[in-house]
């Protein structure tokens, strides 16, 4: 089996409030973007990593890592930067997995559960359970709703999908810019995507907090 990994990295980060994009800030010994790239590295299956970055950053990634990842320039919009590494992609590849850079925590026990269900079912991502009650807030900040949080998850990385079942989606027509992940291009299309639960921290960095907490939980497995 042939797969590929695609490790959005083209991101800015505005929220994080750094110069340097968060992802490439230096978590315990290694650029954050680095920790996510080495455990899909570790997957004899992945037979390349493409990493898609700020233009600006390109020249300068390429050449220090050139010899062990592929790495291609993001466009203004999320999917622009995907659609990018898709046209590096060749015909003869099965898997195609979609991860965020900002998401270090991921271990590769969750990877393999995630492709092992992806090949059932064509498509399938990482989710983890709400934990908090959830309201529908109507415009002038009423609860209009209460949900059931049991029924509800949120959509986590990565989200591996059958190649053809990708590239169709994000080539074959527009993407719209409210498009937040991949998984909703292949629900647009009427594709059943299964879902897996991780076991282990997979939460995606934002704030510094939440790169504290990431520090923290990596020294402790270390």
């Amino acid at each position: 089996m042939k797969n590929i990994a695609v490790i959005a990295a083209a991101g800015l980060g505005k929220r994080f409030g750094s110069k340097i994009p968060k992802q490439f800030l230096n978590l315990n010994g290694k650029p954050v973007f680095l920790w996510s790239v080495n455990v899909f590295a570790s997957i004899k299956s992945f037979k390349k990593i493409i990493v898609v970055v700020p233009p600006s950053m390109l020249e300068s990634l390429s050449s220090k890592y050139k010899a062990r990842f592929v790495f291609t320039a993001g466009g203004n919009e999320r999917s622009d930067s995907i659609r990018n590494a898709l046209a590096l992609i060749e015909d003869d590849v099965n898997y195609i997995a979609v991860h965020d850079a900002a998401r270090p925590l991921i271990l590769k026990d969750d990877v393999l559960l995630v492709l092992k269900e992806a090949v059932k079912t064509k498509a399938a991502i990482a989710v983890e359970k709400v934990k908090d009650t959830v309201k529908f807030i109507s415009n002038d900040g009423y609860i209009l709703k209460t949900f059931d949080r049991r029924v509800f998850r949120n959509a986590q990385t990565p989200q591996i999908f059958e190649a053809n079942l990708l590239k169709e989606a994000y080539l074959g027509g527009g993407v719209s810019l409210s498009i937040t992940d991949d998984s909703q291009l292949l629900e647009d299309l009427k594709v059943k995507v299964s879902v897996v639960e991780t076991k282990f921290p997979n939460f995606k960095i934002t704030t510094r907090q939440d790169f504290e907490i990431a520090t923290a939980i990596i020294t402790n497995r270390i």
